[in-house]
């Protein structure tokens, strides 16, 4: 009897396993076929943006939020795109940059942050945006399988690869947030009286927070480091490309020995880098500020031009290049 009983729990289970199963592919390839024409917004709509570009556009930049409101690409060309993602590190960076056509020429501007390098908190989580592409594009599947941010029942359940995104896909569906076709991925930062005020708060808490002390010994993020090689290596199969990674102004950037050893780092793997955390640093206002870690427009648009300046005068081959 018992035996009977366990049978026909386990017939059930697995119905109910393979109902789940055929619901969770009618799902998946429904979110697939609306998210595919959502072209606004950061859930996915820029990363489906960029898709679009990756392959014909001269400039692209990568990075965080300091990439994304810090550099005006339309300075650079008329086919560029800026795919800076606020929250974003490294492994989003580095996993994009494997999905380029490798014979196309290109500029690569990869904005780099010095928290993605030091200390043990970083662990390439910001790799999970990307997991609406899991099962849908070769690159980004093999990182996501490869660094273990994809769990085991999303490798059968599809569909979860959409939880927390589905909701802002449908929306921008139905109503988008921009016409797309006339946006590049650079978001300047406008401010308004009172967040100026609240900006001239944080400015001057970080100016006054000057005395901190910084530490001797910085221990080396394994992961920041892996995804940086893996550009690395990617680059080598790329001749026809141009990288250049920078580390954009910060307000007071209090502790210099991780500045220099990043640069040590770089110039190792011969990667031409350019640290422009202090660029700012003798400014009397503070017009060029969002916040002690974001520029303004005002600031971005200067910052902007000062990087293609510097551009158009250097060779970026030459590995010996280092600011």
């Amino acid at each position: 009897m018992n035996k009977d009983i366990t049978k026909k729990i386990l017939k059930i289970f697995v119905f109910i396993l393979l109902i789940s199963y055929v619901l969770d592919k009618i799902i998946f390839f429904s979110l697939n076929k609306i998210s595919d024409q959502v072209f606004s917004g950061q859930a996915i709509g820029k990363l489906n943006h960029f898709l679009l570009q990756k392959d014909v556009a001269d400039v692209l930049v990568f990075g965080s939020s300091r990439a994304n409101h810090h550099i005006n690409v339309a300075e650079f060309s008329d086919n560029a795109f800026n795919i800076g993602v606020d929250g974003t590190g490294i492994a989003y960076s580095s996993t994009l940059i494997s999905t380029l056509p490798k014979e196309k020429e290109q500029l690569i501007i990869v904005h780099i942050d010095f928290n993605n390098f030091f200390g043990e908190d970083y662990d390439g989580t910001d790799i999970g945006a990307l997991k609406s592409k899991y099962h849908r594009n070769d690159e980004i599947t093999q990182s996501l399988d490869k660094y273990g941010h994809i769990s085991i029942l999303q490798i059968f359940f599809y569909s979860m690869n959409y939880n927390k995104i589905s909701l802002g896909i449908i929306k921008n569906y139905f109503k988008p947030n921009y016409n797309y076709t006339t946006y590049n991925g650079y978001d300047p930062l406008t401010l308004n009286l009172s967040q100026e005020l609240i900006r001239d708060i944080l400015l001057l808490r970080a100016k006054n927070s000057s005395d901190k002390e910084c530490s001797d010994s910085l221990i080396i993020n394994t992961v920041g480091l892996d995804f940086l090689k893996t550009i690395k290596s990617f680059s080598e199969k790329s001749p026809n490309k141009k990288f250049l990674f920078i580390s954009s102004p910060t307000y007071n950037d209090v502790c210099d020995n991780d500045n220099e050893e990043l640069s040590k780092i770089m110039k190792k793997l011969g990667l031409t880098y350019w640290d422009f955390s202090n660029l700012y640093i003798d400014r009397p206002d503070n017009s060029y500020w969002k916040d002690p870690t974001h520029l303004s427009k005002i600031g971005a648009e200067d910052f902007t031009f000062y990087l293609l300046q510097k551009l158009e005068k250097s060779n970026i081959h030459n590995n010996d290049t280092y600011y």
